[in-house]
């Protein structure tokens, strides 16, 4: 990641962490004040909720002070490369400090994030789309074409016309949990990226990460299939870990879009070993062709990731203590929502990733040969007649 990318993500860990410490204080003062949503947060489950708003307290100013010690060692050039690394200390007390400011997230947040997540898969399909038919019109229309039927049909059959406003409305009461649960959760990936956004290869860990990134990020991407699968078996007569009795056509309709959302994710985590990481599609008009910058991705993986892990395991504590058939419940959740191991797993596979992008092996170069695709037609066509007008000069001087 370039330099300026990291100043900011310590610039938004300090003052986040200053925001988690005010919260905890407020809640340690005045309880109840701050919202807790449906369910605790895994601290607040561990040591109560009095001893969690002073480990809110410790943990905000712990973030506050990586922070701030972050920026007394960043320094780069004037071209946004990072000239000196942070110190591999101060890089695992970041991880650490994300950690415990992420385990004070109010717990409930995997089932609200997958549900924001449809509405965000519909944007980037849409911008997909667009770009698409604006650098190849033909496949474009035919892109949209084929969406729009695939709408049409299952609008006969599902509401989907009333899913986004009932996402709506059942988040609006929720409004003060989720901006607690953002600060923490904003604040937590800043520290992560941060701290895995460093270039450099320390120690034989990493190393190892780096060498391995592929397999784990691939391991991490297939987290994602038990659930597919399952909402996938909801299209035939045969529906697993569905509600008893009929499916009504709402709950169909929630689980497959849950479902596409899922299988979206697990793509996404897939791209981080793709060419695509690297460097945009070609078919994606104004940045094809274009590095991707690092940080972008670091920066949404990270978010992602500490995501998965606070609520994978916050789901396997609640599945764990609801009583009934435990056995069976856990290892459902252990088997078809295994976010406990996709973020763990996101978040090597996101460091291996920005070490890949930092290694001059790994960052994607400028295009420079006439064949290369990242050059226009009449770039090529240029270099071409360039190329034809020296080997005729060449051609006339041996003549000489």
């Amino acid at each position: 990641m370039r330099n300026r990318t990291r100043v900011v993500l310590l610039i938004v860990a300090l003052a986040l962490g200053a925001v988690v410490a005010l919260l905890g204080a407020i809640g340690l003062l005045v309880p109840g004040v701050v919202p807790t949503g449906a369910a605790p947060s895994l601290a607040a489950t561990v040591v109560g909720a009095p001893m969690a708003a002073a480990v809110s307290i410790a943990a905000g100013l712990a973030a506050v002070a990586v922070g701030v010690l972050g920026l007394r060692g960043q320094r780069g050039g004037g071209d946004g490369v990072v000239v000196g690394a942070a110190p591999g200390g101060l890089r695992v007390a970041a991880v650490i400090v994300a950690l415990l400011v992420a385990a004070l997230i109010p717990g409930g947040i995997i089932p609200v994030a997958g549900y924001s997540f449809v509405l965000v898969v519909a944007g980037l399909v849409v911008v997909g789309l667009v770009l698409l038919t604006v650098r190849r019109p033909v496949i474009g229309v035919i892109g949209i074409a084929l969406v729009a039927g695939v709408l049409v049909l299952a609008a006969l059959r599902l509401p989907l016309a009333t899913f986004a406003p009932r996402v709506l409305e059942a988040l609006a009461p929720r409004l003060g949990e989720l901006a607690v649960s953002f600060a923490h959760l904003v604040a937590a990936c800043a520290l992560a990226a941060w701290a895995i956004g460093e270039p450099a290869v320390r120690g034989r860990f990493a190393a190892g990460v780096l060498r391995h990134r592929r397999a784990i990020t691939i391991a991490a991407a297939l987290c994602a299939l038990p659930y597919v699968f399952c909402r996938l078996t909801w299209l035939t007569p045969w529906p697993l870990l569905a509600p008893a009795g009929a499916l009504a056509p709402d709950i169909r309709m929630v689980g497959l879009l849950l479902g596409g959302a899922m299988l979206a994710a697990g793509l996404l985590t897939l791209a981080l070993c793709l060419p695509w990481a690297d460097r945009f599609p070609q078919w994606m008009a104004g940045v094809g062709g274009r590095p991707v910058p690092a940080g972008l991705a670091v920066v949404a993986a990270s978010f992602v990731a500490v995501m998965f892990t606070v609520g994978g395991v916050d789901l396997v504590r609640v599945a764990a203590t609801n009583g009934g058939a435990l056995a069976v419940g856990v290892l459902e959740l252990l088997l078809v929502l295994p976010f406990w191991l996709w973020g763990p797993l996101l978040g090597f596979a996101t460091w291996g990733y920005a070490m890949h992008r930092g290694r001059p092996e790994g960052r994607p170069a400028a295009p420079r040969a006439i064949g290369d695709r990242g050059l226009s037609d009449t770039l090529r066509a240029r270099a071409t007649a360039e190329l034809d007008a020296i080997e005729e000069r060449e051609l006339h001087r041996s003549a000489r």
